[in-house]
């Protein structure tokens, strides 16, 4: 375990915002964590956050509290049926390299949510999705160290209240639990989802579409539409697509006939947020070295790789200013913005 006070947070959150953190607190036992946590229950009565890679974080300043970073990464088959694999792994994994290893073992339904940054961990707490899939679909439990009684318990996937880019951990959990573990409930047999449009386009010549071409797919058209955090400084998806209810989607369209959309099972509609972004004009708008990227509107970068935390935040607010007045929606940051 190691514990540090003044530790710079460049290296751990995928804007590459140079801001320091009061105390930085990082583990690879979690038993030793554990004992620690229960010997130093202050902590958690004070400011601090848990993180993985940063890669859904934007800091604006110097964090004032104490981040926790869990390294424990630990993965395999806890038993298995005629049809299903149950998998675990700890939080600290970072997500794709556990995508992967799934694969490896022949347990599928993860291949959609191939090469999305984070780790296992944050993954649950976000309810990560893309490509026509959720982490929540796949979960069969969470294990999380309570910090009321300082003992791990243990959450179905049913009780995590997952919903879009939503789950128990924002909301009646926050602050109150640290996920150390997730059990997946994965398939032997594939059943490949290709409905979403770009991935029916890679497979549509394709007779037999394999987990494995699908992960491929999915990585091909993401290094084609979304920069390298290891390469320019970004978060991925800055904001949530905006659901809105019948009455509200058919005005929207009356004035707007090529409206990107999605229809949802409850009879709401998903907009697409790259989509209004872009009608805007502001694809490749460029503010105080931050820009939206020229291939994905829906993509904030660090484009000069100088730009503070703040003046991300101020292209955002101008992005939800000019969205906000064009189509009377508004959008709701994806990424945390401290």
């Amino acid at each position: 375990m190691k514990d540090f006070s003044n530790y710079c947070l460049k290296s751990l959150n995928t804007f590459k915002i140079d801001v320091n953190a009061d105390r930085f607190i990082s583990f690879d036992n979690l038993d030793e964590f554990i004992l620690f946590a229960t010997e130093n229950k202050d902590i958690f009565n004070q400011k601090f956050i848990v993180t993985g890679e940063g890669s859904n974080l934007l800091f604006t300043c110097d964090y004032d509290g104490t981040v926790i970073h869990p390294e424990i990464k630990s993965f395999g088959i806890l038993h298995e049926t005629d049809n299903h694999y149950v998998v675990q792994s700890e939080a600290g994994l970072k997500w794709d390299n556990f995508v992967e290893e799934t694969l490896k073992l022949q347990a599928f339904g993860l291949e959609n949510l191939s090469l999305i940054p984070g780790t296992v961990g944050a993954s649950v707490v976000q309810n990560i999705g893309a490509y026509g899939v959720e982490v929540g679909d796949f979960v069969d439990n969470v294990k999380y160290l309570c910090l009321e009684e300082f003992v791990i318990k243990t959450i179905s996937g049913d009780e995590c209240q997952f919903s879009y880019r939503n789950s128990i951990f924002k909301n009646e959990l926050k602050n109150k639990a640290i996920v150390v573990a997730v059990d997946f409930f994965l398939n032997k047999i594939p059943e490949c989802n290709t409905n979403y449009a770009d991935i029916k386009a890679c497979v549509s010549d394709i007779a037999d579409v394999t987990p494995m071409f699908i992960r491929k797919a999915v990585i091909d058209i993401r290094n084609k539409k979304l920069p390298d955090p290891d390469i320019i400084g970004n978060a991925g998806s800055f904001f949530k697509n905006p659901v809105i209810v019948k009455d509200q989607f058919d005005e929207l369209l009356l004035k707007f006939p090529d409206l990107r959309y999605y229809d949802l099972h409850n009879g709401n509609y998903k907009i697409a947020a790259g989509w209004l972004i872009d009608v805007c004009g502001l694809k490749g708008f460029e503010h105080k070295g931050a820009a939206v990227h020229e291939n994905q509107a829906l993509v904030l970068i660090n484009k000069s790789g100088k730009a503070q935390g703040k003046d991300i935040k101020e292209l955002a607010d101008i992005i939800l200013k000019k969205v906000k007045d064009k189509f009377g929606l508004a959008l709701e940051p994806e990424v945390i913005i401290l």
